[in-house]
């Protein structure tokens, strides 16, 4: 959320939620900056930005989204980015309704 925040000059942010048979999905939907398909692999690694001035401009250090990654599978889910260009991002984590634990987050 707090990206689409950063990001989304104009337009809207929206969080979807909806539960399918065996897990709940929560989407954060925004109309900003959006991210080009070949930086959308590297987002989700430690101290990773999408190169461009209006990143530099925000700030930030490159770690939300990849703490982000590693909460959502220690609840045995995931999480995914469908974005383009100039319009806009959707993030969605997809949690299972009855998580048990992957491994010990100690690890």
């Amino acid at each position: 959320m707090g990206n689409a925040i950063k990001f989304t000059d104009k337009g809207g942010i929206e969080i979807r939620a909806a539960q399918a048979a065996d897990h709940f999905e929560i989407s954060v939907v925004d109309s900003g900056t959006g991210i080009a398909p070949a930086d959308q692999g590297k987002i989700f690694e430690e101290f990773q930005q999408v190169d461009n001035t209006n990143t530099r401009k925000k700030g930030g250090t490159g770690l939300g989204l990849s703490i982000s990654k590693k909460i959502v599978e220690l609840h045995g889910g995931r999480i995914t980015v469908e974005s383009e260009e100039g319009t806009g991002s959707t993030f969605t984590i997809s949690i299972p309704v009855n998580a048990q634990p992957v491994k010990d987050a100690a690890q």
